[in-house]
């Protein structure tokens, strides 16, 4: 696998995408009321969204993006407008931009049903999204802009990697994870699980690949508790451990994937973390609002909850690393090694 050299971080590049959404989530604040509904009081998010109409979920992450423009504050659990908002925002404020604001927009993207889906709360995600051949090619070519040369880096400072032999690559997609860790070492096979649509595609599309004879595609239903075989030194998952934690089942999970190793072996996680940094939230908030309106749950693994799950299921000697330079959103990647069975 060629592994572009690359002279710059596109986390900026990324970050211009994703505030590009920022007007479209203003206006839907906008048009369902929520500058409106404080003007004269400081809320919960349940009073809020009472008052409303609107689905909870996602009304926090309407309100979390807001917060990070200055355009809403919240403490101890209550909303409250700015100044900004009190002076621009209000539908009867003698200086009130609200046409203005309404009118400098494009295309709303994933949000052109947020005023919809916020109102009703109905919202499916389709798994299918990223089985296609150009979702899957979208993946990997965004996570070749830094992001697969950055856990590369991270996963061959660990000292048990260069002993590995053989990987589970679990949601793997086409791999490419897996293809860049068979270059760094010669000794080590892969096995790729994800859907069974994934895994034919990849193996078509992957047929020329350097090192394609080292990896072996599981088609699965990788929401389910399906075997994913046994017997791993090393066990990699990237952008997709969410949901189980979302659910309280990442523990669970865990404990299944020490089954499925060898003590002593490693495993690593590669996952958006929530920031404490000014210039990271909003593009954190406008992913996880966009996550909640496709109909997945969340796209956030703070590092304490990963760690007590892996704890909690035999792992330990933890080593993290938060990668943003190269990124829109911080990626948190940790290291743990299997320490008892369990």
């Amino acid at each position: 696998m060629s592994i572009p050299i690359l002279r710059s971080g596109c986390g900026s590049l990324q970050g211009i995408l994703y505030q590009s959404y920022t007007p479209k989530v203003l206006n839907a604040a906008i048009e369902i009321g929520v500058f409106e509904v404080l003007a004269n009081s400081h809320l919960t998010l349940a009073a809020i969204s009472d008052a409303l109409q609107t689905d909870s979920h996602i009304t926090e992450g309407i309100l979390d993006v807001l917060i990070t423009v200055d355009l809403i504050e919240k403490k101890n659990d209550v909303y409250r407008l700015t100044l900004v908002s009190k002076d621009y925002l209000l539908k009867d404020a003698p200086a009130s931009q609200l046409g203005a604001i309404q009118r400098y927009s494009g295309s709303a993207g994933p949000f052109d049903r947020l005023v919809e889906i916020v109102k009703t709360g109905s919202y499916n995600f389709d798994f299918g999204i990223w089985s296609t051949k150009e979702s899957i090619s979208g993946l990997e070519q965004f996570n070749r802009g830094g992001i697969i040369q950055a856990v590369l880096t991270f996963v061959r400072s660990t000292p048990e990697f260069e002993n590995c032999s053989n990987m589970c690559d679990f949601a793997g997609s086409s791999g490419y994870f897996s293809y860049a860790f068979l270059h760094a070492n010669p000794n080590l096979r892969s096995h790729v699980y994800d859907l069974p649509k994934v895994c034919v595609l990849a193996k078509e599309m992957k047929r020329e690949e350097e090192d394609f004879d080292r990896v072996t595609y599981h088609g699965i239903d990788i929401n389910a508790d399906e075997s994913f075989g046994g017997d791993y030194d090393f066990f990699f998952s990237s952008q997709f451990l969410y949901e189980f934690n979302y659910k309280n089942t990442l523990g669970a999970f865990f404990r299944r994937v020490n089954a499925s190793m060898k003590p002593g072996g490693l495993l690593v996680s590669n996952h958006v973390a929530p920031s404490e940094n000014r210039r990271e939230q909003l593009n954190v908030c406008l992913l996880e609002l966009m996550t909640r309106v496709m109909g997945y749950p969340t796209h956030q693994l703070p590092e304490e909850d990963l760690k007590e799950a892996l704890s909690e299921a035999g792992f330990g000697r933890f080593r993290t690393e938060v990668i943003s330079d190269v990124t829109a959103t911080p990626y948190l990647l940790l290291s743990a090694v299997k320490l008892r069975n369990m």
